[in-house]
């Protein structure tokens, strides 16, 4: 009897190390796969950032070469979805970490496309601006500007009062209401297309009659202010038209949901959620001081709340931080701009 119950005790012993040694290797594997799906997320969410610096401020060259102006009844200021005057954009969250209001952002979200008290605010479409009750507290906001690609080359030379007549499948790639830039290796003008009706085979031509609202092209401004065609007087000789895109990212979260994800509003569209369990977005940029130097790279890199209007942004620092179950994981990456403005 002594010896059954030192076997059974030892037995026990047993099996207790073992259940304790598989729990432990289960939570183990459940602390590193959660771990490895921040990591993931976190890897998403930087790729998207990364592609859209890649892009902003791209106006079919070199975007510090071009002339760029605007045939629009608003100011650049006035235009946030179409502000390609600043490529890149950003405001730094000085709240106190529990609210969402405009100020609590440096400079203030006031011109920010979002959804207030009786409709949409700084959007041309109704119903798709950001709600500031879903945005993440703590978190940045970073803006990219760019122009849609592939571009639309122009058929023929363009006179600076004259409507765009571009290639191929602009037919289906433009509409009614885009805001569009034309544009050459010297000089770029941004107008409203009010409508697409073909021009030959092969070629459509976008029409850009005035109007009266800000979003709406001033019939008493030409697509060039020094009078220049784009092209030749036949050939288009590399002109190209495309249509402008704002690409806004911040860390928020969906109607009625508690995790928060990475979403991004592109264009003039509703925003959309990316990647979820990205939980914060911390932005700095590196300005150059002095771009008369010869040197193109940052020489400090400073919050976006401080940054001048004279100051050139040629890179953007950026960090964010993804949550699995417990596992965290920050992920930071220097983005270059090509095209600074």
């Amino acid at each position: 009897m002594v010896e059954l119950l030192l076997g059974l005790a030892l037995g026990l012993l047993v099996v207790l190390g073992l259940a304790q040694q598989y729990a432990g290797g289960r939570a183990s594997a459940s602390s590193l796969m959660a771990q490895a799906d921040a990591q993931d997320s976190g890897r998403y969410a930087m790729a998207f950032l990364q592609r859209s610096a890649a892009a902003a401020g791209h106006l079919g060259c070199n975007g510090r070469a071009v002339h760029l102006m605007s045939t629009l009844n608003g100011g650049w200021d006035d235009l946030f979805e179409f502000n390609l005057s600043r490529p890149v954009q950003g405001f730094d969250y000085q709240g106190d970490g529990t609210s969402t209001a405009l100020d609590d952002w440096a400079p203030s979200l006031a011109p920010l496309p979002r959804q207030a008290d009786g409709g949409t605010v700084n959007a041309l479409d109704p119903g798709t601006g950001i709600h500031l009750g879903r945005l993440a507290p703590g978190a940045d906001i970073i803006v990219f500007r760019r122009l849609r690609q592939p571009a639309s080359a122009l058929a023929a030379g363009l006179a600076p009062h004259g409507d765009p007549v571009v290639r191929d499948s602009a037919h289906g790639r433009f509409r009614a209401g885009d805001v569009a830039l034309v544009s050459d290796c010297g000089q770029a003008a941004m107008f409203r297309i009010t409508g697409v009706a073909a021009a030959g085979p092969g070629q459509s031509v976008l029409r850009r009659a005035s109007g009266s609202g800000p979003y709406d092209n001033d019939g008493g401004r030409s697509l060039s202010e020094s009078g220049r065609r784009y092209g030749g007087a036949a050939h288009a000789e590399g002109a190209q038209v495309a249509q402008v895109v704002t690409e806004i990212y911040f860390v928020g979260y969906g109607a009625g949901r508690r995790e928060a994800g990475l979403w991004r509003r592109s264009g003039v569209s509703r925003p959309e959620e990316l990647v979820a369990g990205i939980v914060d977005l911390q932005v700095r940029v590196g300005v150059d001081d002095d771009h008369h130097d010869g040197f193109d790279g940052p020489n400090r890199y400073l919050p976006l709340s401080a940054v001048a209007d004279d100051q050139v942004v040629r890179s953007v620092a950026v960090a964010v931080t993804a949550a699995s179950g417990d596992a965290t994981q920050r992920i930071a990456q220097v983005l270059s701009l090509r095209n600074a403005w």
